[in-house]
């Protein structure tokens, strides 16, 4: 290949790798479990601080409807951080904050850095191992009003 094409190949990689960041986001937003589900690899590992620790595509989506569940909302926002390919796989960083409020009187805000490996499948990138790690948590309670998207937003 030439530099050019070459260039662009990992251009066109870097922007599959960041659009699996996105989907992610995306759907841990929404609460969207199929899309979620694939942004994984069936034999990927998900960690959490030092909480949670989930090993498997299914395992990965239980851990995260539990997550999830009971909640007035919760919102991810993901900065795409430098990408590293090699061949077939990829690893990457991610700048987070987080937020959300539920079940009940809980709440939940935080920073957090991510650890990303990725790998290309027929599908596109998908994670093979995901790993935040807190820089700041807060569960304190704050105020405001939650809405549930329309349906089909």
């Amino acid at each position: 290949m030439t530099n050019a094409e070459n260039a662009l190949s990992r251009l066109l990689d870097e922007a599959a790798v960041r659009d699996t960041v996105a989907r992610f986001a995306d759907a841990a937003t929404r609460g969207d479990i199929d899309r979620f589900r694939a942004t994984w690899a069936t034999d990927a590992e998900w960690t959490i601080g030092e909480r949670v620790h989930a090993v498997g595509v299914d395992d990965i989506v239980s851990t995260y409807q539990k997550l999830r569940e009971g909640r007035d909302f919760f919102v991810q926002f993901a900065v795409q951080g430098p990408i590293e390919i090699s061949g077939d796989e990829a690893t990457t960083s991610i700048i987070c904050h987080e937020a959300a409020r539920g079940p009940g009187e809980t709440y939940y805000r935080n920073h957090c850095v991510t650890a990303d490996r990725l790998r290309r499948s027929e599908d596109g990138w998908v994670f093979t191992s995901r790993s935040f790690q807190y820089l700041w948590l807060d569960t304190s309670a704050f105020t405001g009003d939650a809405f549930k998207l329309p349906a089909g937003f």
